[in-house]
């Protein structure tokens, strides 16, 4: 096994990284593939979503130390260097902090365990939460000024509007400053700089507009607190319905363009270790 540089990721929603804490026999095959792949499991959002799984905390403080794993930057610092980058595209490092370097320092797995049931970790839970509370009430609004058809549907050329729009918004809401430099001249705006905005805009598209659904339960847009990092991952394995809607997005805009997507199936069918992320994924 070689080293890893911590510059390529691969990213599990919340219910996958449940599932590999709760199956340590799959462990040796991921580091296997990690190594393989130069790739380092990416950690996020979704250990505050397992805050409160108090059963999983040891055996996921163990998963994260015992393969290549770090803690990436958070959506906001994403959002500012992609205005830093505008308008070409961000090339930044994801890397906030590798998690292996815990190996060094004693009790570093047991630090781990600590954090992931600290006080700070559940506070940033409820900050979750609170958070895709207010996306449910964004998402009637955004509906209704977003009409579809005269037939009452929505096409999928209507989706890179609908991104351009959101993105628009994110940006006027969060660095209003860099916005208002492009009034005069609104055609030297680049959108496609903004992929962790893009996406999430296009999952919303194509999961609720397109797939003519509404969500169902505050966790559904508590789910989408993922999609930020995901345009900056070499391969993402999430679960069923959101990889599904990826791989929609990936056939017809090229915000995935870098990214390979797994869904669970991943764990029954493993690519070789030899083979390059890209292949059987999409």
């Amino acid at each position: 096994m070689t080293s890893v540089s911590f510059s390529r990721f691969l990213y599990c929603d919340t219910n996958i990284l449940s599932h590999l804490a709760k199956h340590p026999e799959l462990w040796p095959r991921v580091a296997e593939y990690l190594f393989a792949h130069d790739l380092t499991l990416a950690v996020g959002t979704q250990v505050a979503e397992l805050s409160d799984v108090d059963r999983l905390h040891k055996p996921l403080s163990s998963l994260l130390t015992a393969v290549p794993a770090a803690i990436i930057k958070q959506w906001d610092v994403v959002l500012s260097e992609e205005v830093s980058a505008h308008p070409g595209p961000r090339r930044d490092a994801l890397l906030a902090y590798p998690l292996n370097a815990l190996l060094w320092q004693d009790g570093g797995p047991e630090q781990l365990e600590q954090f992931l049931s600290s006080d700070g970790l559940r506070e940033a839970r409820r900050g979750q939460l609170a958070s895709a509370s207010q996306l449910a009430a964004r998402h009637a609004d955004l509906k209704s000024n977003f009409p579809p058809s005269p037939d009452g549907s929505y096409t999928r050329a209507q989706a890179p509007v609908f991104a351009w729009t959101q993105t628009i918004q994110w940006l006027a809401e969060n660095h209003p400053a860099f916005l208002q430099q492009f009034q005069a001249n609104v055609s030297e705006f680049n959108d496609r700089t903004f992929r962790s905005v893009r996406l999430f805009a296009l999952v919303i598209f194509y999961k609720y507009y397109l797939g003519r659904r509404d969500p169902r339960r505050t966790s559904d847009f508590g789910d989408l607190g993922h999609l930020f990092a995901i345009p900056y991952c070499t391969v993402a394995i999430m679960e069923r319905d959101l990889a599904s809607v990826l791989r929609q997005i990936k056939r017809h805009d090229d915000v995935l363009q870098s990214t390979t997507i797994y869904d669970i199936g991943f764990f029954d069918s493993w690519p070789a270790p030899e083979s390059s992320p890209g292949g059987s994924g999409i």
